[in-house]
């Protein structure tokens, strides 16, 4: 409406002198009115057209140019009639008086009926066709980003969904070693197991969890990993409350945690250390998972877990959380640090 009434008042103010101010504002009325039809004959006309997918391209291409014209044909009777209007009697311009440039004197511009209704025609119609191509234009764009969008979600889960059978595969193998060990413990730790896959099949149709729920499932895990390890593994939490319902990728903190534990703590024969914080910074908020080690017994992995949180990170956040690790005095650390609040 903006662009039309813009155009049109552009058009109009080379005719009008400063002692004409009256028609200024009648000007400004028909062509408000006129905008208002214009948007309303696009969206109600043309618009359908072009969003329709069940029609041939041909017939479409037709089809919507034969809306166009009967839409400027209606513009060109709405303007003809607003012109008509007592009120709007001054704003026809085929009546207009301008003054003439060389001799400074009035003069009267006399058009005919049927040569107004052309040119009025050929204008409307050419703004039309402007109007479905930046439509054709603005939905090619929509459905671009849809697209991309889809694709995103589609590669998300697909990461997200990997971590299953991993974490799964772990998790098995920590039973199998406890039944030849403590049936009793390995039944429970089968429990355990159940009530971890619950919250983690809630959990992983969504590509982001809140930090309190990859606390659930990760307090699961740590609770059968700490059966099978017993005093090697001691782990202490400290997580600012005020960060419980931050988002973050559906299992980050479990695949830290999974990491810390399986190429860090259980290796070693000596009592590891694991220490999961969160904690609000200027810029964001951090997520650190730290845990001891020792080189001589440490466990080379694949970093399959890492490297799945690496690109779901940046598939997500684009550049606005990172991953960062640290190896330093037989002591490993991850960190999740993320720019927003």
């Amino acid at each position: 409406m903006l662009i039309y009434l813009s155009y049109f008042v552009a058009y109009t103010l080379p005719l009008l002198t400063p002692e004409q101010p009256r028609l200024y504002w009648l000007f400004l009325v028909k062509y408000s009115i006129e905008a208002a039809c214009f948007v309303l004959f696009s969206h109600l006309l043309l618009r359908p057209v072009l969003k329709a997918v069940n029609i041939r391209t041909s017939k479409r291409w037709l089809l919507f140019a034969l809306l166009m014209l009967l839409a400027a044909a209606l513009q060109t009777a709405m303007s003809f009639y607003l012109s008509n209007i007592e009120a709007l009697k001054a704003t026809d311009i085929s009546k207009i008086t301008v003054l003439s440039e060389k001799h400074d004197s009035p003069l009267q511009m006399t058009f005919s009926t049927s040569f107004m209704l052309m040119a009025l025609t050929a204008s409307f119609s050419v703004m039309y066709l402007v109007w479905g191509a930046g439509y054709i234009a603005w939905q090619s764009r929509q459905a671009r980003k849809a697209l991309q969008q889809q694709m995103q979600q589609a590669q998300l889960q697909q990461l997200t969904n990997q971590l299953s059978p991993h974490f799964l595969f772990n998790a098995f193998n920590s039973i199998r070693a406890l039944i030849f060990e403590d049936q009793h413990k390995a039944a429970d730790t089968v429990t355990r197991l159940s009530e971890l896959f619950r919250f983690h099949l809630q959990a992983h149709l969504q590509p982001e969890s809140t930090l309190a729920q990859e606390w659930q499932l990760t307090e699961q895990y740590l609770a059968i990993e700490q059966v099978r390890l017993e005093q090697r593994l001691q782990f202490s939490c400290d997580i600012d409350s005020s960060l419980w319902q931050h988002k973050l990728p559906t299992l980050s903190l479990l695949t830290l945690v999974e990491n810390a534990v399986k190429h860090g703590i259980a290796p070693n024969i000596a009592p590891g250390k694991l220490y999961i914080s969160a904690k609000a910074t200027g810029k964001g908020w951090q997520l650190s998972v730290t845990n001891t080690t020792a080189d001589a017994t440490q466990q080379a992995g694949t970093a399959t877990g890492l490297s799945n949180l690496r690109q779901r990170l940046q598939l997500m956040y684009a550049g606005k959380a990172v991953l960062q690790l640290q190896q330093a005095d037989n002591q490993f650390s991850a960190q999740l640090e993320f720019g927003h609040v």
